[in-house]
């Protein structure tokens, strides 16, 4: 079946939620989503959204902990408008209706996590992502011209006289139909499931970089991504995630030993940046055999009343959050690289712009500080949605890119060439680059994933670029494999280590050689 509307929207977490408030009052409205509204990363959020709108916060402070977390590489006018837009996002979701906890007072209940200097994060318990998806889902659905398409799995790019003009999805009946619009947004969310261990839910697979990189958009930052330092361990369970807000409340890590351990590894301890800490419990986890979140020291009716959600599920599997040490490990939770855009959405290809997860705005740098993704969703959604609504057809302004172009033959040499003839399962993609391409990397790894994703990339690109038809399990395969190649050889070019990006045989931050941010594009990959 083929659709037409005047704004394509592909995603339906905060970022496109956000942008249809934009759009509504210009023209029609088209969301299509692989799966049910509610089952991407938004309603997974756990923590909180952070912004500055608590007593002795500022956003000038809370740029500089946004900053300071991304270890030298964030866009400054990024962070700006993060920061700045922020409290009055924040705010008009309130006035929706959001629900956020209160205080004594009736004022926002502010949390703390790691890196940030003061409280500034707000939450509905432990489901705060949940609750503003469903501010958001139902102010969306009363606006007029909108419509929801789900279990609509987008898999291409329209690229018509060099301008996007909609996209191909793949229908629940297996047949392919095409959208049209006058401008696109993508708004497809994260790649957790590039890895084995993830957060993330099934659904976080890549889609948007994937497609953007196959029409020819220009990707950045790629090697940045954040394993969250503390998902659920326990062997035939999946990785769910423990929130960094536990730890905010006073959650501790300790050893096998029973040992708080984290100022051994960094001065912030419990609350340094997720990067840190996700290394620091990999590393303790070698010393002692295991690393645990307990909060048994404090009062376990606050535990429960706080944490409802994350008690639940210790509960299904054995566990009380109050009395019980959680078994814990780093997970791939978020990928500081994607599709690059000015803070406006647009992308380098006119008509497409990508807001959210999937899109890489510089904003956090080399390192995302804790909730901050929430926030950047809902304030780069809106912003991305005004441009789509202003912007004329015959113009295209997007900013001229500070971002380095990368080579695409660089790094080639070297690497050995694999027989799998590009026969490899979405299941050994996933273990290959939690084990090669994770928290710790070094040439050699990196070059012994790039030989088998590299051949296994080129065939399943083939069968697209030949019009073979694939079902969904085939174009999941295709966004995996796509977005794993595309991490490793950023990975694998970037000879330092910094934020999310922790390279073993450069152990080293190097400003002289790598301040810079770099990106590519599929010509002469």
């Amino acid at each position: 079946m083929d659709l037409a509307a005047d704004y394509l929207i592909i995603g339906s977490g905060i970022a496109g939620l956000r942008a249809v408030a934009e759009l509504s009052p210009a023209g029609q409205v088209l969301i299509l989503t692989k799966a049910e509204p509610d089952e991407g990363n938004t309603g997974h959020a756990q923590g909180g959204i952070a912004a500055a709108v608590g007593p002795g916060d500022s956003p000038e402070l809370h740029a500089s902990d946004t900053i300071a977390a991304g270890d030298g590489l964030c866009d400054e006018r990024a962070v700006r408008a993060l920061v700045e837009d922020g409290p009055r996002f924040v705010r008009e979701l309130m006035e929706w209706g959001a629900r956020f906890d209160r205080d004594s007072d009736g004022e926002p209940a502010l949390a703390i996590e790691g890196a940030h200097s003061v409280r500034r994060v707000l939450h509905a318990r432990d489901a705060t992502g949940r609750e503003i998806g469903s501010v958001l889902y139902k102010r969306m659905s009363a606006m007029p011209g909108v419509r929801a398409h789900a279990h609509a799995r987008v898999v291409d790019l329209l690229i018509e006289d060099g301008r996007c003009s909609g996209v191909k999805y793949l229908a629940d009946d297996g047949g392919v139909g095409v959208a049209r619009a006058k401008a696109v947004l993508l708004a497809t969310g994260g790649a957790g499931h590039v890895y084995r261990d993830t957060t993330n839910p099934p659904v976080a697979t890549g889609d948007g970089v994937a497609m953007a990189y196959r029409g020819g958009a220009r990707v950045a930052d790629l090697e940045f991504v954040q394993f969250h330092p503390t998902a659920l361990m326990l062997p035939g369970e999946p990785r769910f995630l423990l929130s960094e807000a536990l730890r905010g409340e006073g959650a501790r890590l300790i050893n096998a030993e029973g040992e708080p351990f984290m100022m051994r590894y960094d001065p912030m301890g419990d609350l340094a940046p997720r990067d840190r800490v996700a290394r620091a419990i990999v590393r303790e986890t070698q010393r002692t055999g295991a690393v645990y979140l307990s909060m048994e020291h404090l009062d376990p009716a606050f535990v429960h009343s706080r944490f409802p959600l994350i008690s639940e599920a210790c509960r299904r599997v054995g566990l009380d959050l109050a009395r019980d040490r959680i078994p814990v490990g780093p997970a791939a939770h978020y990928v500081m690289g994607g599709v690059q855009t000015d803070i406006d959405g647009r992308s380098s290809i006119p008509g497409l712009y990508a807001a959210g997860e999937v899109a890489c705005t510089g904003v956090h740098g080399a390192n995302r500080l804790a909730s901050n993704s929430l926030l950047e969703g809902l304030v780069f959604g809106a912003r991305a949605g005004c441009a789509m609504r202003d912007d004329k057809p015959g113009e295209w302004l997007m900013e001229p890119s500070k971002v380095i172009e990368f080579d695409s033959n660089r790094h080639r040499r070297g690497a050995p060439a694999d027989d799998c003839g590009g026969r490899v399962s979405v299941q050994e993609v996933q273990d290959l680059m939690w084990r090669q391409v994770g928290l710790f990397r070094d040439r050699e790894g990196l070059l012994q994933a790039l030989a088998v994703l590299d051949p296994a990339w080129r065939a399943v690109d083939a069968r697209i670029a030949g019009g073979e038809p694939l079902d969904a399990a085939a174009w999941r395969e295709a966004s995996i494999l796509t977005v794993g190649r595309l991490i490793a050889r950023a990975a694998l070019r970037r000879e330092e280590s910094r934020g999310g990006h922790f390279r073993a045989d450069f152990p080293k931050r190097d400003d002289i050689h790598w301040k810079r941010r770099a990106s590519e594009t599929r010509e002469g990959s």
